[in-house]
């Protein structure tokens, strides 16, 4: 699900014919309450969808030949699927940096990060050509991709021992080092950019507590543990400076919620 402005979502999801089907909110639900409007296609995995500005969106794949595509909607009507290449393991991960501009992520079936991005007017490194970011990654475990301004991209990945791996890139995608951030993570993290360069990651431990890292904007804190007992990954959202809110599901079905608002956390 996403945003492009108020008052509107739009809702992607694989239907029980592997193809791509779609729902949208302008103040009601059309084509309607209950019903979605066929996409078509023939995917593998969950749809990503992301937009850019006012009345863009663009949704991309896994097809059966485990390629990446993009549909895009361009304020008038559906293009594509166009063909972005690659031979995928998992789900694809995009983020827009701003206007014009669209980073998309995948870990590949020889376990490595890819990346790819959109300048406003081509694909770079190709339309089916990709940057290949190394490592060696849990496949089924998608990427997490946070930006906390045009020029800076934040990468996540799960790596084989449970940890979760850290790599930044800039506006020109000259990318730092991998480096480890220690934890034992169970299922997909989740991270969310509050506050400037602030950066707060959440994980469910392997003892199914809550997990929580922070980036100040200038050093990594230490993992502190929220406790509890989960069943899946959390959930994070920021709607304004200085404010995250987390969701989990509890071992019992029920939703918990805590929330920072920038002096204190609440539970």
């Amino acid at each position: 699900m996403t945003s492009w402005g108020p008052n509107r979502l739009d809702l992607f999801i694989v239907g029980t014919n592997s193809a791509l089907h779609h729902k949208r909110w302008d103040g009601s639900w059309a084509p309607g309450q209950t019903t979605f409007e066929d996409q078509g296609g023939t995917m593998h995995n969950d749809p990503e969808c992301v937009a850019w500005g006012p009345d863009r969106l663009d949704i991309f794949v896994v097809g059966t030949d485990y390629a990446i595509y993009d549909r895009l909607w361009d304020g008038a009507s559906w293009v594509g699927y166009e063909r972005l290449g690659g031979n995928v393991a998992g789900s694809p991960t995009a983020v827009a940096r701003s206007a014009h501009r669209l980073d998309v992520f995948f870990i590949g079936t020889d376990s490595s990060l890819y990346h790819k991005r959109y300048d406003g007017s081509k694909w770079v490194p190709s339309v089916d050509g990709w940057e290949n970011l190394g490592g060696t990654w849990f496949c089924n475990k998608p990427a997490i991709v946070v930006s906390s301004s045009e020029h800076q991209l934040d990468c996540f990945v799960t790596g084989a021992n449970g940890a979760l791996w850290h790599r930044r890139g800039d506006a020109s995608s000259q990318w730092s080092s991998w480096e480890s951030l220690g934890g034992q993570i169970v299922g997909d993290p989740t991270a969310v950019c509050s506050d400037g360069e602030r950066i707060d990651v959440f994980a469910k431990g392997g003892d199914s507590a809550l997990w929580h890292l922070a980036w100040n904007g200038s050093s990594w804190g230490e993992w502190e543990s929220y406790g509890g007992m989960f069943l899946y990954e959390p959930e994070a959202v920021s709607w304004g400076p200085n404010r995250v809110d987390v969701f989990v599901i509890g071992m019992g079905g029920a939703l918990y919620h805590k929330w920072w608002d920038g002096t204190s956390d609440r539970l």
